[in-house]
């Protein structure tokens, strides 16, 4: 494969991670997209060490990357920092209905949510929506400022669904939505 998606696994996957390690460190042009679960938050940044620094893009919310790196800062920036130092190329974290943040390690961009159409019904699935999209954009080689601008088209149609997968967009719908985008709707360097 081109890409590895990373996510949430069970609590006896640990050895998993070891061979995926072994896997990729073969395999140097596989890039890998790392989003992780509960379980991988409790092994701690310490067991998964070579994932963390064969990362090419990563993805959690503010509170996750507090819990994966045991501090209480509030500034995304600092935190993405962080973040880059275990490894990862490309760090997004997301903020909720705040909006979303990225950093390429010299660069770091915020953006608001793309705005929902009616009040969302249900939020499951509205991070994994926005990374995985993400991750598709930079796979097709877009910039990490369009990928930021993908994901969020996602995840507002998500929300506006009940489950993790019935407002998934199809490309051609997602840039329907992108062209329809308010003039704001850019990343902004922070």
């Amino acid at each position: 494969p081109s890409w590895v998606y990373l996510s949430s696994l069970g609590e006896n996957s640990l050895p998993f991670h070891s061979m995926l390690e072994q896997y990729l460190s073969s395999h140097p042009d596989i890039k890998l997209a790392f989003q992780p679960g509960t379980y991988q938050m409790k092994f701690g940044k310490e067991a998964l060490a070579g994932i963390y620094k064969r990362t090419n893009l990563f993805f959690c919310n503010k509170e996750e990357a507090q819990r994966i790196l045991g501090v209480q800062e509030n500034d995304v920036k600092k935190l993405m920092q962080m973040l880059h130092q275990l490894g990862p190329k490309i760090v997004s974290v997301t903020d909720g209905p705040n909006g979303a943040y990225a950093s390429d390690g010299q660069n770091a961009w915020y953006l608001t949510i793309y705005p929902d159409p009616m009040p969302p019904q249900n939020r499951t699935g509205a991070g994994d929506a926005y990374s995985s999209t993400f991750t598709t954009a930079i796979a097709m080689g877009r910039p990490v400022e369009e990928a930021m601008m993908w994901g969020p088209i996602n995840s507002m149609s998500v929300v506006q669904k009940i489950g993790a997968r019935a407002g998934l967009l199809h490309k051609n719908e997602l840039l329907q939505y992108l062209v329809k985008a308010p003039g704001d709707y850019k990343p902004k360097l922070i």
